[in-house]
């Protein structure tokens, strides 16, 4: 089992193989774009930011973004990936933890995409985690914070997802993701905030490589948190948010827990 870092340093090289960004950001981008104009929002601050696709995007569209991730080799093949799109985007390798100290400044939006936040295991992690995205914006901003509709994946608990192909160094690659759930002790009392600390999946992506008309496999894992929507409106409650509204997806659709795929909190500061 690794350590987020560890994930996504390693999985950095396959990123924009298993991402089908042209058809990703033709969905996500008009809701993007609306939830920014009601709150006058012109600088962004995308603070899960991977290899950049949304950074550049909304940089191409005229904001004023910056990027963070976690992994630094996510960090270096953004900033590879802006300087072939002529973009020059400040990007930085920094935890949920340490947004604020990392960039000393005040944002009209937040972006907190992909189903990054259920990376962070404890409540503590993960109020402290909200805190910097709300110190980092200005008053009357958002937060768009996007995972994955766990009230409905931990009642299913689907194991196996969409595999995805590509080229990679003129390597035939897949990429397949799948899961694992368990449910585990921890200490803990009256002073925990959340009902569902027990729950945990296990993420694991299986690499595979064609060299020489024969295939290779890579599998890579890390442990996740599955957050249903009653413990993110708590922790965005505590962090000092406002305003909070539910989507089901980033189309905007109304928010079910029993049938959407995601759930997408937009909250004011």
């Amino acid at each position: 089992m690794k350590s987020e870092t560890e994930f996504y340093n390693h999985l950095a090289e396959f990123f924009d193989v298993m991402t089908d960004w042209q058809s990703r950001l033709a969905v996500e981008l008009p809701f993007l774009e609306a939830v920014f104009a009601r709150h006058d929002a012109r600088s962004i601050l995308d603070c899960a930011c991977g290899t950049g696709g949304h950074s550049i995007a909304l940089a191409q569209r005229g904001y004023r973004v910056s990027g963070a991730d976690i992994s630094a080799q996510m960090i270096a093949r953004a900033q590879t990936n802006a300087q072939r799109a002529g973009l020059e985007i400040p990007f930085a390798v920094a935890r949920f933890q340490d947004l604020y100290a990392t960039f000393h400044a005040q944002f009209d939006a937040v972006l907190c995409l992909g189903n990054s936040l259920p990376h962070v295991l404890t409540d503590a992690a993960a109020l402290e985690s909200l805190l910097n995205m709300r110190v980092c914006l200005r008053s009357g901003g958002a937060l768009i914070l996007h995972n994955l509709n766990y009230d409905k994946r931990w009642k299913e608990k689907p194991r196996w997802f969409a595999v995805n192909s590509g080229t990679l160094e003129n390597r035939e690659t897949l990429v397949w993701r799948f899961a694992d759930y368990s449910e585990e002790r921890e200490a803990g009392g009256e002073a925990q905030m959340t009902t569902s600390h027990a729950s945990r999946i296990t993420f694991n992506i299986a690499l595979f490589t064609k060299n020489d008309n024969a295939w290779s496999v890579e599998v890579q894992s890390t442990p996740q948190r599955p957050y249903r929507q009653s413990e993110i409106e708590l922790l965005l409650r505590r962090a000092g948010f406002r305003e909070i509204a539910f989507y089901g997806n980033l189309q905007g659709d109304p928010f079910d827990a029993e049938t959407s795929p995601d759930l997408v909190a937009v909250a004011m500061v």
